[in-house]
């Protein structure tokens, strides 16, 4: 029986062609994350501004209200985008590897 491997110049090829994909999608999973990321930032921090100050701090509540509804709105866009990069890093991974 025959085994048939690819050449090295289509796993270059393959290997230039995911990266570019993962930089395309780059574009859109990026701000996603980085958007939860400072949401989340946001939230912790102005809960611990309320804990701090109690009562008198009512506009963090606010803040940490704003946050915590965006959070919950961009979650399923924030799983897609994380998920979308762990599926690229990994491809990545097993065709350079």
């Amino acid at each position: 029986m025959m085994k048939i491997e690819k050449s090295d110049a289509w796993k270059r090829q393959e290997l230039a062609t995911m990266e570019r994909m993962q930089r395309d999608m780059a574009r859109y999973t990026h701000p996603v994350i980085r958007v939860v990321g400072l949401c989340g930032v946001a939230y912790l921090a102005s809960w611990a501004v309320v804990m701090v100050l109690g009562a008198a701090a009512g506009a963090m509540v606010a803040v940490a209200a704003m946050s915590a509804s965006v959070l919950v709105l961009v979650a399923p866009a924030f799983v897609l985008a994380v998920g979308v990069e762990r599926y690229l890093r990994g491809r990545l991974a097993r065709i350079s590897g």
